[in-house]
């Protein structure tokens, strides 16, 4: 089964249970003298309790512990009293035996709910009883349903060199004569899962379809004033689907197509459950697109849970044909473990190019990445000293967390196009169709651990599955007045208007190399775990 190789899990531990375990369906706490592990996936989690329980943001009661897995990573995290469990089909009612009692459903269709321990213990005595000698035959996976740090994949510095606006990213990507195909659609629904939006924004207001707010339980997805990163959402809205040919503001990726937005990111931990609510969200609107430009603070192996809820949406999202998932690589000049969250079977990891399609200093790197875009460096921007600007749009905005909108934007036309086609063929097409980039050195499968399968290319995409010839291309605008706002714009956006003939000639050696290979998409179509 394939896996990204992917965030995921597949460490193959023998789970040795901790002293005690005979007992393991007595209710309670286990003891103090206990070592508490539990099990994620095949992976064995050891956990140290770091002190008391003590309230959170939200009221409840919280412990810090710090997880350890199996490679030697730890993560620093808190429990509360829930617990994740996945079960068969049909038996939730028999967890009240286990001594589990039901919370809520999170995504029954994949027999994930929320559970708390009646005996009185935490998650943690939860899952590590629930997965001990007594184990009930019903249950597939139990999980304490951990608060974990989120980071939104926001730029790692500021420029000291605002630029006037000017969107190069689309220019470089050819995106006039993609819209000349297709503008999108309305029926294709794109959820972006981040700090929230706002929804009162001139270009996002007439684009924007109910959301989530999975912090506070509520329908309203609107950023909460006062928190780092407040303004992130918007500028990632702003990329994919901003209001477009109505003269105001920027224009987005994919111009007819619908957003929705989904809160879950704030300045406190957020428990796993959390982010499979989001999921569960996005599957149940139907979401075409699902855009990530977060991931954990402390790089960590996915939960089993959180995976299955992303693979859940890649293979029954959109009517069943399945939903695009997009997971921004990060920026913390890095390699990606094949078992962390962007690697996850159902994701389309996208890193970040500069202007110039050079390596960002920042992209975190891989054999799971996938494809890269430029970074969308002018977007939509919440209003006063909160955001990038004082203004409703910013020119700094950046990092991997822009590429990945970016993208989105284009995933949006590809799947308005091609609506019958499948999430697993429409990610080979991006993969098949992207363009060298030339700066890389691909291997043998045309993948370079930087660069992916190459710079994402809407207009090789469209014209695939449209199977059109493309128009002729527009006259040159020498000394016009796009090069004259490029000029103002500085010289990073300025470099972005050169000829595209003279930047992808560099790539044409590894043309041959990278494209007949990218078609075998290792992961995506399979299942994902190896055994």
């Amino acid at each position: 089964m394939r896996r990204k190789p992917s965030i995921v899990l597949s460490s193959a531990a023998l789970f040795l249970l901790p002293a005690g375990a005979g007992d393991a369906l007595a209710s309670g706490p286990r003891p103090a003298a206990s070592a508490p592990s539990f099990m994620d996936g095949e992976r064995r989690v050891a956990v140290e309790r770091l002190g008391p329980a003590a309230l959170g943001a939200s009221g409840a009661a919280l412990s810090p512990v710090r997880l350890r897995y199996p490679d030697g990573r730890t993560v620093e995290a808190s429990v509360g009293a829930t617990a994740i469990v996945k079960i068969e089909p049909g038996a939730e009612g028999e967890l009240a035996g286990a001594g589990a009692r039901v919370v809520r459903p999170l995504m029954p269709s994949i027999g994930l709910w929320l559970v708390t321990d009646t005996g009185g213990g935490d998650g943690l005595d939860l899952a590590e009883r629930l997965q001990g000698a007594a184990r009930p035959a019903f249950l597939r996976e139990a999980i304490p349903d951990l608060h974990v740090r989120l980071a939104a994949r926001g730029a790692p510095f500021t420029p000291d060199d605002p630029r006037l606006p000017g969107q190069w990213y689309f220019a470089d990507l050819g995106m006039e004569e993609a819209w000349g195909r297709t503008q999108g659609d309305a029926a294709t629904s794109i959820v972006v899962i981040d700090t929230g939006c706002d929804l009162d924004h001139p270009d996002l207001a007439a684009k924007m379809d109910p959301g989530l707010d999975v912090i506070d339980g509520d329908d309203d997805p609107t950023y909460k004033p006062g928190e780092d990163g407040a303004n992130h959402g918007t500028a990632c809205a702003g990329l994919i689907a901003a209001d477009t040919d109505n003269g105001v503001g920027i224009a987005g990726g994919c111009p007819a197509c619908r957003l929705r937005c989904v809160r879950l990111l704030d300045d406190e931990p957020q428990p796993i459950s959390a982010s499979v609510d989001a999921f569960e969200f996005a599957l149940q609107v139907n979401a075409a697109i699902v855009s990530n430009s977060w991931g954990y603070a402390e790089p960590m192996p996915v939960p089993r849970v959180v995976e299955d809820a992303i693979g859940r949406l890649f293979d029954a999202g959109r009517d069943g044909k399945g939903a695009l998932v997009l997971f921004a690589a990060g920026n913390d000049d890095r390699e990606i473990l094949d078992d962390e969250i962007q690697a996850a079977r159902g994701v389309l990891n996208v890193g970040a190019v500069n202007h110039l399609e050079e390596e960002t200093p920042f992209t975190n790197r891989g054999s799971s990445l996938d494809l890269v875009a430029p970074a969308g460096t002018l977007s939509t921007d919440i209003a006063g000293r909160e955001g990038d600007s004082p203004d409703d749009y910013t020119s700094l905005f950046g990092g991997t967390s822009s590429a990945c909108p970016v993208a989105a934007g284009v995933a949006g036309l590809l799947v308005s196009a091609a609506p019958e086609r499948t999430a697993s063929e429409l990610y080979d097409i991006l993969i098949r169709t992207a363009r060298p980039a030339p700066f890389a050195f691909p291997d043998e499968n045309g993948h370079d651990p930087i660069f992916g399968h190459g710079i994402i290319d809407p207009v090789a995409a469209l014209r695939e599955v449209l199977g059109d010839e493309p128009p002729p291309p527009p006259p040159p605008e020498e000394g016009g007045e796009d090069a004259g706002d490029d000029e103002q714009a500085g010289c990073a956006c300025a470099a972005a208007g050169a000829p595209s003939g003279e930047r992808r000639g560099l790539a044409i050696a590894a043309l041959a190399a990278g494209v007949a290979a990218a078609v075998r998409r290792r992961r995506k179509a399979g299942a994902r775990r190896d055994g």
